[in-house]
Order: structure tokens, then C-alpha cells, then sequence
């Protein structure tokens, strides 16, 4: 897989931030994690021909806040790689609203991209060799007439 896509973390339970492991809290580099893979993501899918377009910021510091605006951004990120490809049913809604005050919300987000990156690893460049007309049959990238 993608090194984007399996560094992402949609596992965060209770029991993290009552031992306060690093993975229950948000910081600069988890924003930069998220922000690369939707960047990743977004690259492949307009190179196959689903044309989106993202706003990445991958250069959080420590010092950087979470403005509304920049979290705004990046759930226009999301629903961007979203609405350019499909999502299985299992996948989470995308949150109206991006505060990262809860673990599960965050789970949500690397969740919704590590779907979308598993989908376009899997598929591509499959989608565009997988046709079917009536009359004919594609066999890899050879077409036989019946």
C-alpha cells in the first residue's frame, strides 16, 4: 500500500486519552499526515481522469492553530476526493463541521481518506480497461467481436 495511506490512524478508542497516548491528540504532525494522504489521493484520482481539485497545507508547525478557516479547507478537501469517486457504504459521513475535539471525529477523517486511497490502489487503472458492449467482450485490453 501506499505509504500515505497506511500511516493513517482510525483506531483511537476512550481508553487512549485516559492513558494519554499520543495518538488520542491532534497535533502538527497528525494535520500534515492528513493533509499528504488527501494530496496523494487527489493526485491519483485526477491522474486517472476524476478531476478534483484540493487546497493542501503540508507544512504545520508546531506553533501553527487550528483557525475555522484552515479546517473549513480541509473538509473541502475531503468532500473534493469524495465526490470525485465512490465510497463503500461502511465509509463515515463527512463531519459538517472539523474541530478535532473528539476522537471519533478524527477517526471519521483518516477513516474517509484511507477508503478512498484503499479504492483507487485497488482499481486503478482497472476502472478504464473494465467496459462491456453489447455485441462484444474486452479481454484485458483486446477487444473480440461475437
Amino acid at each position: 500500500m501506499s505509504k500515505y495511506i497506511d500511516t493513517l490512524i482510525f483506531d483511537r478508542v476512550a481508553a487512549d486519552v485516559q492513558e494519554m497516548k499520543d495518538k488520542a491528540y491532534i497535533a502538527y504532525n497528525d494535520l500534515n499526515r492528513i493533509e499528504s494522504a488527501i494530496k496523494w489521493v487527489s493526485y491519483v484520482l485526477n491522474r486517472y481522469g476524476y478531476q478534483n481539485v484540493t487546497r493542501n497545507k503540508l507544512n504545520w508547525k508546531p506553533e501553527d492553530r487550528r483557525t475555522d478557516s484552515e479546517m473549513d479547507r480541509l473538509r473541502a478537501n475531503l468532500v473534493a476526493i469524495r465526490a470525485a469517486y465512490y465510497t463503500p457504504s461502511s465509509t463515515p459521513q463527512t463531519p459538517e463541521k472539523i474541530t478535532f475535539t473528539s476522537i471519533y471525529q478524527a477517526n471519521f477523517i483518516e477513516r474517509i481518506i484511507y477508503d478512498l486511497g484503499v479504492l483507487v490502489e485497488a482499481s486503478f487503472p482497472g476502472p478504464r480497461r473494465l467496459s462491456c458492449k453489447l455485441g462484444q467482450r474486452t479481454l484485458g485490453n483486446r477487444r473480440i467481436s461475437l
